[in-house]
C-alpha cells in the first residue's frame, strides 16, 4: 500500500492549547497549517478530559483577544483582582510579609482572568474546526522525520507523508 502525500507551509505537532493557539494565528496570517494530535478531537472536548483551570496572564487574554475567541470566553473567566504573595512553613504559618498585587494599579483592569480548560479547549476546537486554512489530523503521531534543504517531511502513525516549510513541536515534553 503507497502513502498518501500532504503539505502545508506549517505542521503544528500537539494538541494541547498551544499549538491549536499557535495554528490559529498562523492561519489567519495566511499561511496553510497541518496539525498534528496523538487525542482525538472528541477525547479533547469532552467536558471531563481536564479538569484543570487556568489563570490567564493579562497577555494570555490579550492573545484570546487577537485570536477573536475572548469575546465568547469573557462570560464564563472569572477576573483576578488582587493576588498576594506569602512565604511560610507547614506548622508555622504564613510570614509576617507579603507581597500584593492590585488590578487598581494597572490602567487595563483585571490583572489576568481564571478560565476553565473545558471551556477554553472547545472554543479553540471549534476555531481550528471553523479555519479552512487548517487541517486538523488527529489521533495521529509522528514516526519518522526528514530534513531537507527547503522544505522537511514527517511520517504519520497512519503512513500519511507530510512535507512542510517549518515543523513546531508543541506536544509537551
Amino acid at each position: 500500500i503507497g502513502r498518501m502525500e500532504t503539505r502545508s507551509d506549517i505542521l503544528v505537532v500537539g494538541g494541547g492549547l498551544s499549538g491549536p493557539a499557535l495554528a490559529l494565528a498562523l492561519a489567519r496570517a495566511g499561511l496553510t497549517v497541518t496539525l498534528v494530535d496523538a487525542l482525538s478531537p472528541g477525547m479533547r472536548a469532552d467536558p471531563g478530559f481536564d479538569g484543570r483551570a487556568y489563570a490567564l496572564a493579562l497577555a494570555s487574554r490579550r492573545l484570546l483577544s487577537a485570536l477573536g475567541l475572548w469575546d465568547g470566553l469573557a462570560e464564563r473567566a472569572q477576573p483576578i483582582l488582587e493576588i498576594k504573595v506569602s512565604d511560610g512553613r507547614p506548622g508555622e504559618g504564613a510570614a509576617p510579609w507579603m507581597m500584593h498585587f492590585d488590578h487598581a494599579e494597572i490602567e487595563e483592569g483585571p490583572m489576568g482572568h481564571m478560565l476553565e480548560d473545558r471551556y477554553l479547549r472547545r472554543a479553540l476546537l471549534d476555531a481550528m474546526a471553523a479555519e479552512p486554512g487548517i487541517r486538523h489530523v488527529a489521533p495521529a503521531e509522528v514516526t519518522a522525520q526528514e530534513t531537507g534543504p527547503a522544505r522537511g517531511a514527517v511520517t504519520l502513525s497512519y503512513r500519511t507523508r507530510h512535507t512542510s516549510r517549518l515543523r513546531v513541536g508543541s506536544d509537551g515534553r
